[in-house]
């Protein structure tokens, strides 16, 4: 219809009903009164979204510190303060297993690859008991629903006492040995028992020491009376003339990409430092049972002690946060493993990120704040990508889902009981393949919760 009159509002806002508007036209036509747009669009006042999370894992009376995906993201395993592990189902959102794992806190839970010998699907975990124990679980997980969490009867299948004075997490790593390589070995490595500033290497198949004491020098062995030391003043300045480091903080046992050379490099450590130092070692195991050691680097970038320390699983860059409020990104070069990292950083608003994880994709990164927060990380340009609100009390632990390419999508969406309907059949493969698909995160702490949440 043609207007009775228009009148032009220029250079100013009209609001109604939360509609704001420029240059508005107003017409009259048949008792009403209207308001339309003229020569812009309409703006609707803008509406932010939070993020919630997709599910909430409740089951744990402790804090929890470890989180691990299993099992091509079938299983979760976590495991809390008072020494008990559970696993649970991502299809059903259950737990299938709880038990006793630890006779004190967990510090980390991890799932392995399955064993040559025997075929035997196993666990690692690290507990403030001064133990890590290695379980054989697959029986339980293939019982049936009623007995599934009967694990009283659950015994570890190797032990190994370590040193869990430093709250350091362990890292483990499989190699076939033997001269058809039909031999599979465990190694892991963790502070050593007597020093917490020196680490150990050990072969955890036949609890044979690999390495022993790396990192342990004259100047770190002058520090150690740093700690009867009460003066402040006097502390950073032995510190800074002494190069103290300090306990171990955090672990990562890299498989060296490349083992060409006359004496090849097997084995990466990365390591973060009390002092807020991260060290790069070399471990090459030699044909005649002797293992070198090598310092390859060293970086100083925080100013308070380290606490979390994750590599991307093609080993370009690896990730470092601590008791400060900065993040930051080490890129090794991949051609020269001895040359110094480019150095990249960021900060958050507030001090305090216990753990840092990178997706399998290396596209993304996320921290656990003791701010409570979760916050996820663009890998390349470190810029904050979002801010996961859930937790009431800080976050300790996080976990990502793992990236499958389409052959173990498919190898993974498969079921035992085939229903006769094509249709449905198609339908359940569907809802499976779409359950592997998903990129997932996972994040708990004090709070014993565990919040579940569906990203990128």
């Amino acid at each position: 219809p043609s207007p009775r009159f228009c009148v032009g509002v220029n250079n100013m806002i009209v609001n109604i009903n939360g509609v704001y508007t420029y240059h508005t036209h107003i017409w009259y036509h048949r008792s009403s009164l209207n308001i339309l747009m003229g020569s812009y669009k309409d703006r609707q006042a803008p509406t932010e979204t939070v993020p919630t999370p997709v599910y909430i894992f409740r089951g744990h009376e402790e804090q929890i510190n470890s989180l691990q995906f299993a099992e091509d993201n079938s299983f979760l395993v976590s495991g809390d303060a008072g020494g008990i592990i559970m696993i649970w189902d991502m299809k059903t959102k259950r737990s299938v297993i709880r038990f006793k794992a630890h006779d004190d806190g967990i510090l980390r839970a991890t799932d392995g690859v399955t064993f040559v010998i025997n075929v035997i699907l196993c666990e690692g975990s690290h507990g403030r008991d001064n133990f890590i124990h290695i379980w054989k679980y697959n029986q339980l997980l293939q019982g049936s629903n009623d007995t599934r969490e009967d694990a009283s009867s659950l015994k570890p299948e190797k032990s190994l006492p370590v040193n869990s004075l430093n709250f350091c997490k362990f890292d483990i790593r499989y190699r076939k040995s033997g001269v058809d390589e039909e031999q599979e070995e465990i190694l892991v490595v963790i502070p050593n028992v007597t020093e917490s500033s020196a680490i150990d290497i050990w072969n955890l198949s036949d609890q044979r020491i690999i390495a022993s004491s790396i990192g342990l020098d004259q100047k770190q062995e002058r520090g150690i009376f740093i700690f009867f030391i009460s003066n402040a003043l006097l502390n950073l300045f032995l510190n800074h003339f002494f190069s103290f480091q300090g306990y171990c903080m955090a672990l990562r046992l890299i498989q060296y990409p490349n083992n060409q050379g006359p004496q090849p490099i097997n084995y990466l450590i990365l390591a973060a430092y009390e002092n807020g130092s991260v060290v790069l070692w070399s471990v090459t195991l030699g044909s005649d049972e002797r293992t070198v050691v090598d310092q390859l680097w060293s970086r100083k970038e925080h100013s308070e002690s380290a606490l979390g320390l994750d590599v991307s699983i093609d080993k370009r860059f690896a990730i470092s946060t601590a008791g400060d409020n900065k993040i930051v990104k080490y890129i090794f070069d991949e051609e020269n493993y001895h040359a110094e990292p480019l150095i990249k950083s960021t900060t958050v608003k507030y001090a305090g990120i216990a753990d840092v994880k990178i997706r399998s994709d290396g596209k993304i990164f996320a921290t656990a704040g003791w701010d409570a927060k979760i916050r996820v990380f663009s890998s390349k340009s470190l810029k904050p990508l979002a801010i996961l609100q859930y937790h009431r009390e800080s976050v300790y632990a996080l976990a990502f889902s793992l990236i499958l390419g389409q052959d173990a999508i498919k190898q993974s969406a498969t079921f035992e009981n085939e229903p006769k309907d094509k249709n449905v059949d198609d339908r359940i493969v569907q809802e499976q393949r779409q359950q592997f698909t998903k990129h997932y995160l996972v994040g708990s702490g004090k709070d014993h919760r565990i919040s579940l949440w569906e990203i990128y």
